[in-house]
């Protein structure tokens, strides 16, 4: 080989070289990157757990449309005491390999705020909580509005209904005796009262969000003593309530995800939170760069909660249709403010009433 031939082949080899170590450079870049890119999130569900048909499950529609548009992986856990939820967040805190954790249900506010303070670089997203702390957004959807206005469809059935007794009532069942549920019975009961300061409401726990056969016997001695219409706020113990009512041939109230579908005789509406979007939405603000700590209040102005007829048989007459958006409106404009506390509730029913 002629002394130029050496040389051109040497400038070959180099040329060569450089491109494979350029190749591999870019693959190695776009390969951190796309490590980079994705975001991994852990979430810790409430006792009431997956299969709740309700507040769980929306939950995880939220993370599995996450996962599909965003591109992000996830785990999940379950705790199935309440002395599980600080265990199973710090063991998710303890790898440093999750972008968000997200705690479902206000029951796991403490543990959120020991282990926050634990893992200060860490950022928590809780649902059903109002706390202020630097890396936790904390998400406090109305329960008080969300569920006032199928208080006021009942108040408003209840009163056109002719056949009432004299002493006329409707109830509300609770999983557990919990803050934002117990906003949510007010809201209710300011809903009903709202329409009629004569109409009681009762209320009652089931302490167990895994129950129905207890919620059941609630329910129906919650119908035999006269109530018309229930609100159930009881995970996966609110089928129970479905059933009662079915059995004394009166009504219930879903919540969260549309429930109407499940008995579609008896529960004339659901008190819709869309606890999908409100995950899906901190995750995406993890993946843009949005995501904020803080107490973040959502109601109907948001359209995150509202009230859903869509699947039910109970024939709802169109003018009580028309003055719950007419009332709705006025909440949006807060030209009405529910109250949410007992405290304020007969005070607020006395300054505030429906005018037909």
């Amino acid at each position: 080989m002629t002394l130029k031939n050496k040389k051109i082949m040497l400038l070959i080899t180099l040329v060569l070289i450089i491109v494979i170590a350029c190749l591999y450079q870019y693959n190695q870049n776009r390969f951190e990157v796309k490590n980079k890119e994705i975001i991994k999130v852990g979430i810790i569900f409430n006792e009431a757990g997956l299969g709740d048909k309700s507040f769980n499950d929306l939950c995880y529609d939220g993370i599995l449309k996450a996962q599909e548009k965003l591109g992000i992986e996830f785990d999940y856990c379950q705790s199935k005491t309440e002395g599980d939820y600080e265990t199973l967040g710090r063991k998710y805190a303890k790898t440093k390999k999750y972008n968000l954790i997200i705690s479902v249900g206000g029951e796991q506010e403490k543990a959120v705020i020991k282990i926050s303070k634990e893992f200060p670089n860490q950022k928590f997203t809780l649902i059903d909580s109002n706390i202020e702390l630097p890396n936790v957004s904390s998400i406090c959807t109305s329960w008080s509005e969300q569920t006032f206005l199928n208080g006021v469809i009942a108040g408003l059935s209840i009163t056109n209904n002719s056949k009432q007794e004299n002493k006329p009532m409707a109830g509300v069942i609770l999983g557990k005796d919990l803050e934002h549920l117990r906003q949510g019975a007010i809201g209710f009961e300011a809903g009903v009262r709202y329409i009629n300061p004569n109409i009681k409401t009762v209320v009652a726990v089931v302490d167990d969000f895994s129950n129905p056969a207890k919620a059941k016997e609630i329910a129906l001695l919650m119908y035999k003593k006269g109530a018309q219409y229930i609100q159930q706020l009881a995970g996966e113990s609110g089928f129970g309530v479905f059933a009662a009512a079915k059995e004394a041939d009166k009504y219930a109230f879903g919540v969260d995800g549309n429930q109407n579908f499940f008995d579609p005789d008896y529960i004339v509406s659901t008190a819709t939170r869309y606890a999908n979007e409100i995950i899906y939405k901190e995750i995406e603000g993890i993946k843009n760069s949005t995501w904020s700590p803080g107490v973040h209040k959502l109601g109907l102005k948001e359209n995150v909660i509202g009230y859903e007829v869509e699947g039910s048989n109970v024939k709802i007459d169109s003018n009580i249709i028309e003055t719950v958006e007419q009332i709705k409106t006025s909440v949006i404009n807060k030209e009405i403010v529910i109250p949410s506390t007992y405290e304020g509730l007969d005070t607020w029913i006395t300054k505030n009433k429906y005018k037909s």
